[in-house]
């Protein structure tokens, strides 16, 4: 490939070099024929300051540039560099711009070549990757990346990516790489004559590939024929005996292997519950290894009583890590072929034929594209067509949900869900998740393969999973972009029709505006009712209704708008059903896509209508609305208050022993708050505790300062400026990074703020959920890349985030978790609670702050070697009386109570 690429990584002194940031290294690699033929580093004197957080992320001080050139020295040999190259970079819009500038003012021509990203080629040839930040990527491939964040270290590495992709991009079927070349005009790269050069060598190749198939003109990976996972054929042994392998008692196949007695312990009482065909609660540790104290008794029980057992989870990280980290341990364990498989719902898989009117559609926009590069290349990978697998942009997850299998779609020759069920029902075990089992326990048909032992992983979030699957939801932006989609629709069958079609699609479209324009008005008339009923809370307003109880001459304008909404749909239903004839019999029509987007309006409605006018026992309404957002940034919502029946009657009567397991299930070393919730009091489950291996005496101490505000005897913003003060004194002391949870949003935001005003000259970097944009997964990844950081989370960082191998170093818990006041669901349970006599406080917000509470705990110590300091703000955990059911739901450890600077003093000195 007769090509040039220079691949170029900088390090700066911060993110604008429109506000004056200046370059301060440069690191250079060039690439010709798949190899690197030329390297070029140096540092820079940036002649100004280098930020604190700059030279903890990049290792790069000022006395380390004092003596270094300026760019205008080097500029020439740089410019020489990169004549005649393709720019490649990790990041092209950061690393370009701040080249741009050096070069302009050395008096020297901007670059004028093609460029390429990294990024998004990787997000390309690489769809699957968990994360495209260039340490992950590097690790993915085995590349060695010995010193992140420094300019020499990074082009190096980015330049084996750049051809390790390229490797990649060259193995595609010529009929992929002919696709992407069609959709490469609307990338931000200049791949267009890069894929020129690959299809023109491709094309001299003989066709040798026998892996792939066609279907409607894409190469996709030939199906495996439906088997399960790592189905071998091969005969099961005659006996297969879990009693002669917990004798033997053989050490597990993992790297480092340390038995631990509380995981066999787990093991015998899950096999034990299965083999008697009882119920069970067991509450496991952290670090216990529970995923295999429950895999590994459920395999061998499958296999010696011939039945099948059923796993849910709750998240996809653990799914993945069932089948990639845990099944091959089963394998090695079990003296049996066994055959495992995950089967989620119909919305979880890609739709090829929906793809494939898709793929065509022109006019694409950036994501689109992009999206589409990513499945073609997808699917020569993918077995399962789970679009889970997938790693794409927050802006085509929109598309990509719409791509998704259909509940009505049924069949065909490449039906994902078709080929995942068949393997399903040839399994021993199946993988699935909450909202699918709970699926398959109200559905008519169920689309599980019949089972009567079912293992629950993450249970303590059943219950919530089950509310929201069983409740409503509808909000301004999905009506809206249901309705946008629907014009879009008609706006370009209207451009290819004349005649009477023509007609009867201009009458659609003016009953579509018709609609949009009433449903605007309805969500502004919402927005309105619920900002003058209730006051906002930090910017967002939750509201619980009853439509029985609702007065006023905005609610009922709302109402009439509502039924004249259910009165328009219906029309335009009418006005359509001429255009709808072949919608059947050819998925990849407009026709098809209308009566798509007509259902799903349709459906819309129906929930509207019973949101709005029906009343229904026994379940909770509210709306939520944006103080500062749009004026139509309406959400509502419903749920059932009590799912306990259910539970009873569809799970626990149906089946013949269901075993509960998660880190959180007990409150005090009891089980009955999650017994009560869950329906299982008349079933007398085995109820057992297995703690977690950890040395939480040596490893743990928790600092309770004395000398802050009662949260309850101070306004919410003068006990966030003491929190905010508290913060700043451990960060300042106590180890490099720090985690702070927060039971609210509101309180996060009023410490970030009143922490901002002090913190500005801080050796720490501030990372807070909701003021910094991004998934908690992303802000995790922020917070690791500096030595001293502080994160402020609420919501999902209470749980399910990981921070191993002494990433941690302090926990702050801003609050004690109760709920907010304002959460309509823990109203609605405890006034069910009141009204039957009880006490919604010790039966309800207290068992609920507590398994909170070790959630949030259980963030600091993940393995034998960690070791850190708890500070809880809230006074109430030792001054209050039922503080002593937080203490008593933890693990044995030290408890310190006193000033803070006193505490920071001991936990300074305990630290070392």
């Amino acid at each position: 490939m007769a090509m040039r690429f220079v691949i170029i990584d900088l390090e700066t002194t911060g993110n604008g070099p429109k506000k004056g940031d200046r370059i301060i290294q440069l690191g250079m690699a060039v690439v010709e024929d798949g190899s690197i033929v030329e390297r070029f580093a140096s540092f820079f004197n940036p002649e100004q300051p280098i930020p604190l957080f700059i030279q903890q992320l990049t290792n790069i001080d000022e006395e380390t540039v004092e003596g270094a050139p300026l760019f205008a020295d080097k500029a020439a040999e740089i410019a020489a560099m990169m004549d005649g190259a393709y720019f490649v970079a990790h990041n092209v819009d950061f690393d370009l711009p701040f080249l741009q500038a050096e070069l302009e003012r050395a008096g020297r021509p901007p670059f004028a070549g093609p460029t390429i990203d990294t990024v998004e080629l990787a997000r390309i040839v690489l769809p699957t990757a968990e994360s495209y930040k260039l340490g992950d990527l590097a690790k993915q491939l085995g590349l060695r990346h010995d010193r992140p964040h420094q300019a020499d270290s990074d082009a190096e590495v980015t330049a084996k990516l750049f051809i390790a992709l390229l490797r990649r991009l060259s193995r595609l079927p010529l009929v992929t790489l002919e696709q992407l070349r069609r959709l490469a005009r609307h990338l931000k790269s200049d791949i267009y004559s890069l894929l020129d050069v690959v299809i023109a060598k491709k094309q001299k190749e003989a066709p040798t590939d026998n892996t792939v198939a066609l279907y409607r003109g894409i190469a996709l990976k030939k199906p495996g024929g439906g088997k399960p996972e790592q189905d071998n054929g091969e005969e099961r042994p005659a006996s297969v005996s879990f009693a002669a392998f917990y004798e033997q008692a053989p050490p597990l196949p993992l790297p480092g292997y340390k038995r631990r007695e509380g995981q066999w312990e787990m093991m015998q009482l899950i096999y034990e519950a299965l083999s008697t065909s009882q119920h069970a609660l067991i509450e496991a540790g952290t670090g216990l290894g529970k995923s295999l104290a429950y895999f590994i008794p459920a395999a061998f029980f499958a296999c010696e009583r011939q039945e099948r057992v059923v796993i849910s989870t709750h998240t996809l990280q653990l799914q993945e890590q069932l089948i990639r980290r845990d099944w091959p341990v089963l394998r090695q364990v079990v003296p049996a072929p066994l055959r495992v498989a995950v089967l989620k719902g119909k919305q979880n898989y890609l739709s090829l034929d929906k793809f494939a009117s898709f793929l065509p559609e022109p006019n694409d926009t950036y994501d689109a594209a992009l999206l589409k590069c990513q499945l073609l290349v997808w699917l020569l990978e993918t077995d399962s067509g789970d679009l889970d697998e997938l790693n794409v942009s927050s802006g085509a997850r929109l598309s990509l949900s719409a791509l998704a299998i259909g509940e009505e779609e049924d069949g065909g020759r490449h039906h994902f869900f078709a080929q995942a069920k068949r393997r399903a029902e040839q399994a021993d075990l199946v993988i699935t998740n909450h909202a699918f089992l709970l699926h398959d326990l109200t559905a008519s048909t169920p689309l599980l393969p019949p089972f009567r032992y079912l293992v629950i992983d993450e249970a303590h979030r059943l219950e919530e999973i089950a509310a929201r699957y069983f409740g409503e939801r509808i909000d301004y932006v999905s009506f809206r972009l249901s309705t946008a989609k629907m014009a879009q629709t008609i706006t370009k069958w209207l451009e290819a029709e004349q005649g009477e079609t023509r007609d009867v699609l201009a009458r659609c479209q003016r009953r579509l505006e018709g609609l949009q324009f009433e449903g605007d008005e309805l969500f502004r008339l919402l927005r309105r009712y619920v900002l003058r009923k209730k006051p906002a809370r930090a910017g967002r307003c939750r509201c619980r209704f009853s439509p029985a109880d609702e007065h006023g001459r905005t609610w009922q304008a709302a109402v009439e708008l509502c039924w004249r909404l259910r009165d328009l749909t219906a029309a335009l239903l009418g006005e359509a059903k001429p255009l709808l004839a072949s919608a059947a019999t050819d998925d990849g029509t407009p026709s098809a896509s209308l009566a798509a987007d007509l259902v799903a309006l349709n459906r819309q409605m129906d929930v509207l209508v019973r949101l709005l006018t029906e009343a229904e026992p026994g379940t909770v309404r509210w709306i939520e609305a944006d103080e500062k957002g749009a004026a139509n940034a309406v959400r509502l919502y419903s749920q059932p208050v009590d799912l306990a029946d259910f539970f009873a009657e569809r799970l626990f009567m149906k089946k013949r022993s269901v075993i509960l397991t998660s880190a959180t299930l007990a409150v005090r070393g009891r089980f009955a708050y999650m017994a009560a919730r869950l329906g299982l009091d008349d079933f007398y489950p085995l109820c057992r505790s297995f703690p977690a291996p950890f040395r939480y005496e040596e490893q743990a101490a928790l600092f309770v300062p004395t000398d802050l505000p009662l949260v309850s005897a101070v306004p919410l913003e003068a006990y966030a400026e003491a929190a905010a003060a508290a913060v700043l004194s451990i960060a300042r002391r106590v180890g490099r990074r720090t985690l702070v949870l927060f039971p609210s949003y509101e309180l996060l935001k009023m410490t970030a703020e009143a922490l901002k005003t002090e913190e500005a000259d801080e050796p720490f970097v501030l990372i807070a959920q909701g003021i910094q944009s991004g998934s908690p997964a992303k802000l995790l990844r922020t917070f690791l890349q500096f030595d001293h950081a502080v994160l402020f989370g609420t919501s999902g960082f209470w749980e399910g985030i990981d921070l191993p191998d002494s990433a941690l170093d302090a926990l702050i818990i801003a609050r004690l978790p109760f709920a907010p006041p304002d959460d309509p669901v823990m109203e609605a349970k405890s006034e069910r609670i009141r009204a039957a006599g009880g006490d919604p406080f010790y039966e309800l917000s207290l068992p609920e702050a507590v398994l909170r509470f070790k959630q949030g705990f259980g963030r600091l110590i993940r393995t034998e070697r960690d070791k850190g300091a708890v500070f809880v703000l809230d006074r109430r955990l030792t001054a209050a009386s039922y503080g002593t059911d937080f203490l008593a739901s933890l693990p044995p450890l030290s408890v310190y109570e006193g000033a803070l600077s006193e505490l920071l003093d001991k936990a300074s000195d305990w630290l070392l």
